[in-house]
């Protein structure tokens, strides 16, 4: 068998600097931390995030460490799971008998060697890679393996650390040149911008575009680099326009990057073809969620005959194995995926024919979630669901588009004014108030759902201060109400009227208005009404007596 580099003196492949590494420092130093106590760490995450980057710069500061060398072994276009072991015998210089190009010659060659083999690009011959790294590590005490992969490898003493994307600026962020370095999705922007424009410089007046950029780019640093690429013929605004095509603009990759790696298409694409079927489905049905979802949302909504509920789970964990998608947060666990990620599936969605399905479902779910919500409001769960609403915002806003647009306008109606407590506690008035237009200017039904809709807005828009607003609205709900039903939606109308003769200071008309509602509530047993009526029938009664207004 050929021999390596001698087993003493320099050693390794890796270039002798990596220049233009950016950010960073932290992850870097936590990967030599992880490898000082674990023989096999392996990196995890999106494609493009970075990880071939950070696993390059972890092993050149790691040279002394291994006096044997540092070997990287790219697999991108490896397809073949039998050449693993040949292709990391090739990268060590090995150049002997096919034959002795395997796991145990390897094992023979390394064993008593100090070296650290990384393993790029593990993720389509996983299982071929974790049988290389045990093989490896049982027969060589002093070798240690970093890989890359979209999934662990799952090999005995793995340890696992996810890349995430770059840190962005957030949307209340300083928007100035010193500050925008502070940022690693900046720093990198600008520091690609200026090797493709030697004069560009960044300054208070693109300051604010570049932040936009990178919040769009999601501080994936593969994305970065190909929008970055497009400055030879795009301005910062045109650039900034065109991401609503991102596939069609960022398609201009380094010619020496591996093709899968020249387009962001491209790099979906290799994700997509490495999922199963029902993978597959269930990243498409994802895309209908907005700003992350919970495993209970996806059950409901993504599950059929095709995607049965009881395997929604494992299917889930697979994506998230395989960093299609992401956990986040440390509580409950809540999902999310990538806004390049996301379109692909949207499109993929749309192909199947599933997208309105999915949509009506998804606009379902989350209307049964404001009912239930609503319904629970005043008792132990309160907090507990007021902060579901809280990190759903976004999806709520999506299904309510759809509600507001392709539903019925009962759903729309009932969905906007289920939210009331959402609109009131976190202050959402203006929100609130345009949902409950929108669902209240659709054809409307005469029923209860519709006195809900009215009386809410109209308590906003009294909130608000627009009182030549509230008053119609209350007056039109009365009016809806006297010709229904008896209902115990009934029982608010005194509780918004006693509120708008409370704000002028007129006690008089609103205790008894008040006090009326309270009996109704109390009668019905509505504890979301009872405790409003309360806090402000207080609140007019404390009023009333100090200012001697009855």
């Amino acid at each position: 068998m050929g021999t390596a580099t001698s087993a003493r003196g320099p050693a390794g492949n890796l270039p002798a600097e990596l220049t233009s590494f950016v950010g960073r420092r932290q992850e870097v130093a936590g990967i030599r931390r992880m490898l000082s106590t674990s023989r096999l760490v392996t990196l995890t995450g999106p494609g493009g995030v970075g990880k071939t980057r950070l696993a390059q710069r972890a092993g050149a500061d790691l040279r002394r460490a291994f006096p044997d060398g540092v070997w990287f072994v790219g697999l991108a276009e490896l397809h073949d799971p039998d050449l693993v072991a040949v292709t990391v015998g090739e990268t060590l210089g090995l150049h002997g008998d096919m034959t002795g190009l395997d796991p145990a010659g390897l094992a023979r060659f390394l064993a008593d060697r100090q070296a650290l083999l990384i393993l790029d690009n593990c993720e389509h011959l996983v299982a071929a890679c974790a049988s290389l790294a045990e093989t490896l590590l049982r027969a060589c005490p002093d070798l240690r393996i970093l890989a890359t992969s979209r999934e662990a490898l799952r090999a005995d003493g793995e340890s696992v650390r996810t890349v995430q994307p770059l840190s962005v600026p957030g949307p209340t962020a300083a928007c100035t040149p010193g500050d925008l370095q502070r940022y690693e999705s900046a720093g990198l922007f600008v520091d690609r911008a200026a090797a493709v424009l030697p004069d560009f410089r960044v300054t208070e007046d693109n300051c604010a575009t570049i932040v936009r950029l990178c919040r769009a780019l999601e501080g994936v640093p593969l994305a970065i680099e190909l929008a970055v690429a497009r400055l030879r013929v795009l301005s910062l605004e045109q650039i900034l326009e065109r991401l609503t095509d991102r596939y069609r603009l960022l398609t201009t990759g380094a010619r020496t990057a591996p093709p899968r790696q020249q387009t962001l298409r491209a790099l979906v694409d290799w994700s997509w073809d490495l999922c199963s079927g029902p993978e597959r489905i269930l990243w498409s049905r994802v895309s209908v969620f907005s700003g992350g979802f919970e495993l209970d949302a996806v059950e409901a909504v993504c599950a059929d005959d095709r995607l049965p509920a009881d395997t929604v789970l494992d299917v889930l964990g697979s994506l998230v194995e395989k960093s299609v998608l992401i956990r986040a947060g440390t509580g409950t666990a809540r999902y999310r995926i990538l806004e390049v990620t996301r379109e692909y599936g949207a499109a993929e969605l749309s192909a199947a024919g599933e997208a309105a399905e999915m949509a009506r479902r998804h606009c379902r779910w989350f209307a049964e979630l404001a009912a239930h919500a609503d319904r629970i409001w005043v008792g132990p769960q309160q907090t507990a669901v007021m902060e579901r609403l809280r990190h759903e915002r976004a999806n709520l806003r999506v299904a309510l588009e759809h509600a507001t647009t392709q539903g019925p306008p009962e759903t729309a109606l009932r969905f906007a004014a289920d939210l009331q407590n959402h609109w009131f506690v976190r202050g959402y008035f203006s929100e609130g108030r345009h949902w409950l237009d929108r669902a209240l200017a659709m054809p409307a039904p005469r029923h209860w759902t519709r006195v809900k809709a009215l009386r809410v807005a109209a308590w906003i828009a009294g909130i608000q201060g627009d009182a030549d607003r509230a008053g119609p609205l209350l007056a039109e709900a009365a009016a809806l109400a006297g010709t229904l039903p008896a209902s115990p939606e009934r029982a608010y109308l005194p509780l918004i009227e006693g509120v708008f003769h409370l704000w002028p200071g007129d006690y008089g008309r609103a205790l008894p208005l008040l006090e009326r509602a309270l009996v109704a509530f109390r009668e019905l047993n509505i504890r979301n009404g009872e405790l409003w009526t309360l806090i402000v029938l207080g609140l007019c009664r404390g009023l009333a007596d100090r200012l001697g207004s009855w």
